[in-house]
């Protein structure tokens, strides 16, 4: 059975997901939900999944939801002689893969992705709260990078996977990745990692003007 993902245009959390499942030449059965129109509150699907929110993976009987939870999922299930290096079982890898994947889900949420939300979702936020977190995990993250190729690891793990997608996305917040060169160059090297699949973006989008990083942070 071919697995089922149900995934979102735009969502950077569906994104990871399919980014990874053609990293790894999985093939798999895209089925859209759309946020907008409220299809994550429809029956059907919070009957797979009661938390209402994408993307969700269905394979054979199996039904994962969270992005990061498939990402582990997938690794260990599909990674094959490559599953350790995506997510590694020994203990520091582990920890350390694990310490990326929460900053994914907490700074990285409260930052870029509260952000890009604020413009393109009009949600109800601190809009430049999430700028300043933005741009100052931005420099934790530009530190970190200076001297290595990757996050957690000596290789690409489902950890660098994680952190991407709303990095890439930062602009449509008004946040600007430019100035912070380590990221940047992170952000290539995976772009250049075998099976890459860019993000499909959302056309016609509307101009958000950038906030420049100097007016909240000083990169040394």
């Amino acid at each position: 059975m071919t697995i089922q993902l149900y995934t979102g245009l735009g969502s950077g959390n569906s994104y990871k997901v399919e980014l990874f499942l053609q990293l790894l030449s999985v093939s798999f059965d895209p089925i859209p939900v759309s946020i907008p129109k409220g299809e994550h509150r429809d029956e059907e699907f919070l009957a797979l999944t009661p938390f209402g929110q994408i993307p969700v993976l269905v394979d054979d009987e199996k039904v994962i939801s969270d992005s990061h939870a498939i990402l582990c999922y997938l690794a260990r299930a599909y990674g094959g002689s490559d599953a350790d290096n995506w997510l590694p079982i020994n203990p520091e890898g582990l920890a350390r893969v694990m310490r990326w994947l929460s900053f994914s889900a907490n700074e990285i949420q409260n930052g870029p992705t509260m952000a890009r939300a604020a413009k393109l979702l009009g949600w109800a936020i601190d809009y430049e709260s999430a700028v300043e977190k933005s741009y100052r995990l931005l420099g934790l993250m530009d530190d970190h990078l200076q001297e290595r190729d990757w996050l957690a690891t000596d290789s690409v793990t489902v950890a660098d996977i994680a952190c991407y997608p709303y990095l890439l996305l930062a602009s449509e917040g008004g946040i600007e990745t430019q100035p912070f060169s380590a990221v940047c160059a992170w952000m290539e090297r995976l772009e250049s990692v075998p099976n890459f699949w860019p993000m499909p973006r959302i056309p016609n989008l509307p101009h958000v003007p950038i906030l420049p990083h100097s007016k909240f942070f000083e990169i040394p």
